[in-house]
This record gives C-alpha cells, structure tokens and sequence, in this order.
C-alpha cells in the first residue's frame, strides 16, 4: 500500500461518546427498535486512524468483536502496538481501504464512521453507502458523520480560500504553513473592522488558527471535503434501503424552540431540513437502519433502560430532613435545571442524585424511591399511576439532557479497594496526555500529580508502592511540594510521609468519583 497523506499527517482521532455501541443501542431502542444486543455486539469502525476508538469498545465490552479500518499503514500501526500493550483480544485493525472489506469479514451489528463521509470521493460515498446495506446484520445500525450546510459555509469558503493560496504547491506540510500565513494576514487585514462580515468572518479565522495542524491539513487542505444538505444525505441514503433512524447531536427535533405554521406540512426529513436551517447546522451525526424496520416516532417506554442524573437539591444539608428539602435540583455546574413539586418525583430526584454518576435500573429506582416515600409517611404506596408519572417524567427530563438513559450503562466503581485498577485506555492515554478519557466517555483534562497515579493503578500498586511513585517524581524533580506558596524546607520525614498518603489519598478519590476505576 502506497504511502499518503495519512501517513505522512497522521489524523489523531478520538473516543467519541455517541458513536460507542451502548449511546447508538439506546436512541435506536427509544425509537421502538430492538437493536443488537451490545454485550455481545460485532462492531466495523470504517476509518479508525490508529483505532482509539474502536479500542475503547472492545476494553468496555469484553464478549464483543471489534473491526477497524483505516488506509494509514502508519496509523494502524501505532493502533497494534497500543492493542498489544493493553493485551486486548477481541479487536483486529486492518491497514486497508473499502475494497478490502468482503463478506470474509461476515455481517455486523454496528458500523462506524466518524469524519469520513465528507472527506472522501463520491464513488467511495457510494461504496460506503453500499458496505452498510450490504454488511449490517437486518436490525443493524450505521453511524455516519459528515459536514453539512448551512453552517459550513464560511468555513468552505475559508477552505477554497486556502486551496487558492497553496494550489502551487504538492508537499503537505508546505502547503499548512502557507495556509497558516493566509490565516495570519485575514486576520490582521480584518483585525479592525467592525461590519457583519468582518465579523462572522474574524470568528471563523479565529477558530481554525487555534486548531491542531492535523486537523486544520484533513479538513481544510484534503483533496475532498464537500459539506452538503441533510437533506442529500437522506436521498444518498435512501437508494441504498437505509432509511434515518434519528441524529445523535440533536435526535429529538420536537424539543426545539422553533415552531411552523400549521399551514406548512412537512414530513420528518423536511422538518429535520428546516431545523438545520433555523440553527446552522454544520456537522450532523445520523444513525440509518434498513428500510424493512418499523419505527416510533412518539419514542417508546423506558423502564427497561438505565438512568443516571448528577441532581442535587439546592437545600440539602446535613441538617435537613428529606421532606423539608426545597424543590429545586441543580446540575454538576450548580446550574438549576428543574423545580418539582410532587413528593414522588422529588424522590425520584434525590434517589437519582445520590447514585450519581452511577446508573439504576428503572426497578431499583422505583425501589429507593418507594424507600425514601416511607421514611417521610410509612403508609405511602406507589401506584401504576404513580409508575406511569415517573417514566413520563423522565423521559421528559432526557429529552431535555437532565437525565441518562443506557441500554448498556458504563461499568465502573466508586470503591478503592487495596490494589485499584483503572481504564487501561486511561492509563495508557495518561503516559503522553493531560486529556484523558474515563469510562463514562467524557474527558477530562489531569494534572501531573494525578496521572503519574493514574498510569499505575494496574492492580499491582497498593498506597506503600504508590507513595514510592510518588517519592521518585519528586526526587526526579518532575513533582514540587509547596507549603502554602512556598516551598517547604527541612520537612520531617514523619510529617512528609502523613502527607503524601493523604496527597495520594485525595488523588484516588478523584479518580474514583470521575469514573476512572474498574470494580
């Protein structure tokens, strides 16, 4: 295989939540799908890079099996050294391109492609469109990515800007630093004008002149990368059997703030279209499914689901007694995000709150909640009515992004036991990274002291060989202890080591409580 442009600027990819097996599975499922089980699911990620992603669902779902794809030989590479070194067996990534898949590699429940669409020739759309008509099991789903009008104007025309600038050119890497001059002189051209599009314009530049140099080669510089209508997509889409299931950056278009007059008709795919035009749109993220599969708009019942929700009562205190709480909850940003007045679904709130950022079953949550009913009057009893209120409510409160729902809810513990093991993802991403991403596919951004714990929680370190990591990056100079703003001098080694167990202790909880620990 000859040696391209991926190979030469790899594209770094990352995890991305909403194309992992369970975030798909559970916007089918409340679309009145019944998809593949994701327990055991046989995943195709087409265009993996170096297979991260594709790596992030074979280490949470062990039973499953996992292809990646990818063009880069150097890319796939990097992603065998990581599958080696994470002793994964239920993954294989393969240096190829579409031609390359063959009924060999059998059908799949899920098929992956994230930032490949736009970016690749029209016979490959098409061959693309093909692969997930002809290798998805019959309630198997597709994940497609791609770059959409209106809200990719501006950014095509900065593109055809600097394709103008460097089309002289053929070496890559000449052709990003001239593209980053180009940048450089529009917006100091521009840096003191004031019009509308001066202004729309100085945003845009901004923008592209703070991302990575990979990411402003593969979006702004490929051969290819032509942003078209939702409605396109759908009409591409549609000649191969696949119909839309739903998007998953916005797949509930009945909670938007836009309303139509009765007078115009449109069906889904139109309203859909109208949406994008009210908001922008840019970027969409569709899940097809086979034509054949009858699905429910008005969304099905939850209670075979799991639910999470970070709420917290904006009057909880030690002091106070469950039925004297205030109704307001407030989010992880202490935002406040609902207000109830009902006894039952102030329960719901609470139970919910207080197993965050774990999940419940829909029957173990009537169970704390029909608990936490009792304590405040012993002869409460919750009805059918009463069970019917609360799946409406909180089918209500995901719609509005209060509250998770899971078909496969992320395993991860809360526990420190003796010998923590954390995400092997984590832990490798730790080594060379300050985002690291948990188990609950979010990211967050670790300082040093926390990811030198991090990448030694492997089972084998109890706190006596951690206070020795710990030991050895202060010694190498990579860890300074402060007092205050100061730097303690002649500290009592006693005192020092009662430190850095509570230092060490500190960190453990913070991984614990961001979802890094696997029980």
């Amino acid at each position: 295989m000859q040696t391209n442009i991926y190979d030469k600027i790899p594209y770094t990819k990352n995890i991305y939540q909403q194309s992992q097996p369970n975030y798909i599975a559970t916007a089918a499922t409340l679309f009145g799908m019944q998809p593949p089980t994701v327990a055991t699911c046989k995943v195709l990620e087409l265009g993996c890079a170096s297979g991260i992603n594709t790596i992030a669902m074979a280490q949470d779902i062990p039973n499953g099996q996992f292809v990646g794809i990818d063009y880069s030989t150097v890319q796939i590479k990097e992603g065998n050294a990581n599958i080696d070194q994470l002793g994964l067996k239920n993954i294989t990534l393969k240096a190829m391109d579409f031609d390359g898949i063959t009924t060999d590699l059998g059908k799949f429940d899920y098929i992956v492609a994230h930032g490949i669409y736009s970016w690749i020739s029209p016979v490959l759309q098409d061959r693309l469109m093909q692969i997930c008509q002809q290798y998805l099991q019959p309630n198997g789903i597709a994940y497609i990515s791609y770059n959409t009008y209106p809200g990719w104007h501006n950014d095509h025309m900065l593109r055809k800007m600097m394709l103008y600038r460097t089309k002289h050119l053929s070496d890559s890497q000449a052709k990003l630093e001239t593209a980053k001059e180009l940048l450089d002189f529009f917006i100091k051209t521009i840096k003191n004008k004031y019009d509308s599009y001066s202004l729309s314009l100085r945003k845009e530049l901004e923008y592209i002149n703070k991302l990575d140099d990979h990411y402003l080669v593969h979006e702004y510089l490929e051969e290819y990368n032509e942003p078209i209508l939702f409605t396109e997509f759908i009409e591409k889409s549609n000649k191969y059997n696949l119909q839309y299931i739903t998007d998953m950056r916005t797949p509930f278009v009945a909670t938007e703030n836009f309303s139509f007059q009765d007078s115009l008709q449109f069906d889904l795919i139109e309203t859909e279209q109208y949406f994008d035009f009210l908001r922008n749109t840019a970027f969409r993220e569709t899940l097809l499914c086979h034509q054949d599969i009858n699905l429910n708009r008005s969304l099905s019942s939850i209670e075979n689901l799991y639910i999470a929700a970070p709420l917290k009562s904006s009057a909880q205190s030690e002091d106070t007694k469950p039925d004297e709480l205030f109704t307001k909850f407030t989010n992880l940003d202490g935002e406040t995000v609902l207000s109830v007045t009902s006894p039952l679904l102030k329960a719901v709130c609470l139970c919910l709150g207080e197993a965050w950022p774990q999940n419940l079953s829909f029957d173990d949550l009537m169970q704390q909640v029909q608990k936490l009913l009792t304590m405040m009057d012993k002869d409460t009893v919750i009805s059918t009515a009463d069970v019917d209120e609360v799946k409406t409510m909180l089918r209500d409160f995901y719609l509005k992004n209060i509250v998770e729902l899971s078909v496969y809810p992320p395993k991860f513990t809360l526990k420190i036991n003796e010998f923590p093991i954390a995400s092997s993802i984590a832990r490798l991403q730790s080594q060379s990274s300050k985002q690291v991403t948990n188990l609950r596919y979010e990211v967050f951004t670790l300082n040093f002291a926390t990811r030198d714990i991090l990448q030694h929680l492997d089972g084998k370190h109890n706190m006596d060989l951690l206070l020795q990591v710990v030991q050895k990056s202060i010694d190498n100079g990579d860890l300074i202890l402060y007092r205050g703003k100061d730097k303690p001098e002649n500290v009592d080694t006693e005192e020092l080591q009662n430190y850095l167990f509570k230092h060490i202790e500190n960190i453990l909880q913070d991984i614990a409580k961001k979802a890094y620990l696997i029980g």
